[in-house]
């Protein structure tokens, strides 16, 4: 069926909704010829999540993942992910019959369904399932949401029975039993970390503080572990409040444990000091020993495992976002001036990830060397040519464009889309890139292709009134979650 219409903002309503922090440095005329130029854009967006929805919808309905190349349903726990994941993708486009449809297939199913379902991570359900399900009945306020999260945090709550409150990483959500999974003996940092905006949702939606109690204990026990430092090493002991090894990384294991630091500060109307704290210090220290450039021009957030490894993350890309959310949001005497001009120069290190690339698409991570030149500085390591669809790098350009207005951004923002329609596009979806040299489809589409990277395309594009960032915080998954009144 056709999409039901979007009519654009006219001239008058868009002119009232730029803040001054845009009108100050662009013309009327610039910032209505970029928002001109997105309609088409933001429409052709809202194109590809209508064919990827259908896509799913057609033949892995009620399944987690779709293979987008084959047609043939995938799943892991069993908890629809890819419906769940899409919900407030969908309600910010206007595509509220699809909405109505999954919240109808879980009035019915009442998922997650007794008996085994298998030990999964409790980090991506929690961020892609709950995360999902607490966004959709914040925005929708239809209960089968809110039902089906209580249950499933129900189910998830055992994990948090554990010696020092970081939970157990897997979870059975059909039995709630839980265990730690066998690739690590230790805590991983991001995944005790990125509890609390969604479990504080349940709690404040139902009115029972266990959830928000168990969230709450595993990130003072990584802060405990902590001691002065403000960056923390990726793995945790699983029997006491301490660190094991050197790591850190603001990429994957350590990413979203810093991200939450600052966005539970701000969900909670800003009354958590602590955590702003540790978010502060934790910046300064990233600053001071992992901020590099390159000769050829490229800033980047290296890891160090003790001695500093010059690679970044894809997932690192969210950096330039979390630092402007810290620009806008701190007090103004505590913000360091640096952190916008910081931003936009590894956003534009994450944008060059795309347009150096022989597809227009960035691989998984980056290798880069400080003393080449321009073009040669950054390159793309033997195990890490593919793409999965990620959506830090758009994440990132979202954050920019939202707070300071510049039409490059919605450009930039074009040219990745553009690579994702030619090269990823396919028959039941949007399929996973086995080599971005030599584009092949992975035939895989995770679920936060709907969830995020079409969302802060579509948002980038769409007049900034579609979405507040100063009433919702998005959590790790760009699941949109209301701030309290402090």
């Amino acid at each position: 069926p056709d999409a039901p219409k979007v009519e654009p903002l006219s001239n008058e309503d868009l002119k009232r909704s730029w803040p001054e922090a845009w009108t100050s440095r662009f013309s009327e005329e610039e910032l209505l010829q970029s928002q001109r130029e997105a309609d088409v854009w933001a429409d052709e967006v809202r194109e590809a999540m209508r064919h990827t929805w259908h896509g799913y919808k057609r033949v892995a309905w009620g399944h987690d993942d779709v293979k987008p190349v084959s047609g043939k349903p995938k799943d892991w726990c069993r908890m629809a992910i890819t419906m769940l994941d899409g919900l407030s993708t969908l309600w910010l486009m206007g595509l509220k019959d699809e909405f109505n449809d999954a919240a109808k297939w879980l009035e019915e199913t009442k998922p997650p369904t007794p008996g085994k379902h298998g030990m999964y991570s409790l980090f991506e359900i929690n961020i892609r399932a709950l995360g999902s399900l607490m966004s959709a009945w914040h925005l929708s306020k239809q209960e089968a949401f809110l039902d089906t999260a209580r249950r499933l945090a129900d189910r998830m709550l055992p994990a948090f029975q554990t010696g020092n409150g970081m939970p157990k990483s897997a979870v059975d959500i059909g039995t709630g039993e839980a265990q730690w999974l066998s690739w690590t003996k230790h805590v991983v940092l991001s995944e005790a970390g990125t509890l609390q905006l969604e479990f504080h949702a349940v709690s404040r939606a139902t009115g029972d503080q266990a959830y928000a109690a168990a969230a709450d204990r595993s990130m003072q026990a990584i802060i405990t572990a902590s001691g002065s430092r403000g960056l923390v090493p990726i793995y945790l002991s699983r029997d006491s409040a301490t660190t094991v090894g050197n790591k850190i990384s603001l990429g994957a294991c350590g990413d979203s444990y810093y991200e939450y630091l600052l966005k539970h500060w701000v969900q909670t109307g800003k009354t958590k000091t602590a955590l702003k704290d540790q978010w502060k210090k934790a910046m300064r220290e990233m600053q001071d020993k992992l901020v590099l450039k390159t000769s050829g021009g490229l800033t980047f957030v290296a890891e160090s495992n003790p001695s500093v490894r010059h690679r970044m993350d894809h997932l690192g890309c969210f950096i330039p976002g979390m630092l402007m959310m810290g620009a806008k949001t701190l007090p103004e005497d505590e913000v360091d001036p640096a952190w916008e001009p910081l931003a936009a120069e590894i956003t534009e290190t994450c944008y060059q990830m795309y347009k150096r690339s022989p597809s227009g698409l960035s691989a998984e991570y980056y290798e880069f060397h400080l003393q080449a030149v321009e073009g040669q500085d950054m390159t793309i390591p033997k195990d890490a040519p593919h793409n999965l669809l990620r959506p830090e790098a758009v994440e990132a350009i979202y954050y920019m464009h939202y707070y300071t207005g510049d039409p490059k951004y919605r450009r930039m923002a074009y040219d990745m889309f553009a690579a994702f329609q030619k090269h990823c596009k396919a028959a039941h979806g949007y399929s996973a890139l086995a080599d971005v040299r030599k584009p092949r489809h992975k035939d895989e589409q995770e679920s936060f292709w709907l969830a995020e990277t079409l969302k802060y395309f579509y948002l980038i594009f769409a007049p900034r009134t579609t979405f507040s960032m100063e009433e919702w915080v998005l959590n790790t998954e760009a699941q949109p979650l209301p701030i309290w009144d402090s």
